[in-house]
């Protein structure tokens, strides 16, 4: 196939491609700050503050919870009229991501003042502890499900707009019901290898229709854990700063 068949096959058939570079852009912007500093490859001890945290969030939120919504964003865009499929994607983003943003940055905010209370690595380790008895308790299968709920669209004008928006803002809440203490575990060891496994782990979840047994998303969790606290011994200063002393490095 040509290059210019596939650009009009995606553009017909696969409009969430949207979606996919945006979470690229967000997976490329966080490589870049690795790759300037590598230690936030395997992790980082520091304590964001309150306004990096919701920048960071942002981004972070974009790589990691995109990926899990690409068949909503199509159908967004499949089920609203031509002329705006694209602009219903966009408006069913924006919904989702702000709900995510704010979450992530408390999510960011309180992984922080567990590592300045208790340390870096003993808060990884209550961070997945966490998580590990998140996944097992019983209805989460049932949320993860709810995940790919979809509702009716208005199809033109603001209202469309807002039901988009609103379909996003939905899924989201019901995303965080299921990921919030994953979530939070991530944020406490910030390693970006961590962060991309997790993301592989929802990903593949949502696929299977949450049919991942309770058991095997456990086992999941626990191996991100004990990876997430042997590389913090990768990391020169392993402990998160005390607080009023700012960290050693700053994204």
């Amino acid at each position: 196939m040509s290059t210019a068949g596939l650009v009009v096959r995606t553009h017909w058939y696969h409009p969430e491609w949207c979606a996919v570079a945006l979470a690229a852009a967000a997976w490329a912007s966080l490589l870049a700050v690795g790759l300037g500093e590598p230690g936030h490859f395997f992790g980082s001890g520091e304590v964001h503050p309150p306004l990096h945290a919701l920048s960071h969030a942002a981004v972070m939120s974009t790589a990691m919870m995109v990926p899990f919504v690409l068949p909503q964003v199509a159908h967004v865009a499949h089920t609203s009229l031509w002329p705006r499929r694209y602009r219903a994607a966009v408006a069913y983003l924006v919904g989702y991501l702000a709900v995510w943003t704010v979450v992530a940055a408390v999510t960011i905010t309180l992984g922080g003042l567990l590592a300045t209370a208790i340390g870096w690595r003993p808060a990884i380790v209550v961070g997945f502890a966490v998580a590990v008895v998140a996944y097992v308790a019983p209805g989460r299968q049932r949320l993860v499900r709810q995940c790919a709920m979809t509702r009716p669209l208005a199809p033109r004008g603001w209202r469309a707009d807002r039901d988009c928006a609103r379909y996003g803002m939905a899924t989201a809440r019901r995303c965080v019901a299921t990921c919030w203490v994953l979530m939070t575990a991530v944020m406490i060891g910030h390693g970006l290898v961590v962060m991309a496994l997790a993301t592989v782990l929802g990903v593949v979840e949502r696929r299977r229709g949450g049919n991942v047994s309770r058991a095997d998303g456990a086992l999941v969790v626990v191996g991100l854990g004990l990876l997430s606290l042997a590389l913090s011994y990768g990391v020169v200063g392993g402990e998160a700063p005390l607080p009023g002393h700012p960290a050693e490095h700053q994204h």
